[in-house]
């Protein structure tokens, strides 16, 4: 009786034998909200723009370029966020790509528009004749692009925390090595950020340690070294102007 029961629970209504793992809906495991929030604020195409705002905060700019931070931070959304956003979004809707976690055998457009949109930024503020150091800045994240994507190809490492590497990196670089400055404060308020975001991606099962730890090394250690050059090149170009 028991038999006939079982059997008829694992039947469709023309009679046919239902696997029950066709049946059978396991529950999904509720994502933690501030992890996603966290991921989305601190999301790598906003980058460019929390370095610039920085820039502005610490460095001579807010007295050279005060009146023109608008024409700074304008362009680098719209071509380090925006157009990255909308190109992927297309690409998305026009089924070109099955999602936005850049599988391999889809990467190849994402991150023709990645570079496209971030050489152009860096032309439009090459053209402006601005000072070394800060044109190496926006060379960062086309760096990391190019480094991500010979990594990706054989292993997966954490996009994100590259981001906040870049940021944390190139914040450093600008304070010690052009400004002489030792801002305690604000670092460790780069580096609180960079860990709540590792175990958001943690968290939401984005990336494993190794990925997170990975990424966060290249990424600072990445931008560090090319503000650096930056600032080096810029003086050795300024005594030859003398």
């Amino acid at each position: 009786m028991i038999e006939k029961k079982d059997k008829e629970a694992n039947t469709d209504g023309d009679g046919a034998v239902v696997p029950i793992s066709a049946i059978y809906d396991p529950p999904r495991i509720k994502e933690p909200v501030l992890a996603h929030v966290i991921s989305f604020v601190l999301h790598p195409l906003l980058m460019v723009v929390y370095v610039i705002a920085l820039i502005f905060v610490y460095t001579d700019f807010k007295f050279l370029y005060g009146n023109q931070f608008i024409q700074f931070i304008a362009p680098a959304f719209f071509l380090s966020c925006a157009i990255p956003v909308s190109g992927i979004y297309t690409l998305k809707v026009t089924k070109l790509i099955t999602d936005y976690k850049f599988r391999k055998g889809e990467r190849f457009l994402p991150f023709i528009i990645f570079f496209f949109s971030y050489g152009l930024l860096f032309y439009y503020f090459f053209s402006a004749r601005l000072t070394i150091w800060f044109l190496a800045v926006l060379a960062i994240p086309v760096m990391l692009f190019i480094i991500y994507s010979l990594i990706s190809v054989f292993w997966r490492i954490s996009i994100h925390m590259m981001g906040i590497g870049g940021l944390t990196g190139s914040i450093m670089s600008i304070c010690y090595n052009i400004k002489g400055l030792n801002l305690c404060v604000l670092f460790i308020i780069l580096f609180i950020l960079a860990g709540s975001l590792g175990v958001s991606r943690l968290a939401l099962n984005r990336s494993t340690p190794a990925q997170v730890y990975a990424g966060f090394l290249v990424g600072i250690v990445v931008s560090y070294l090319t503000v650096w050059i930056g600032a080096y090149w810029g003086i050795v170009i300024f005594l030859k102007n003398l």
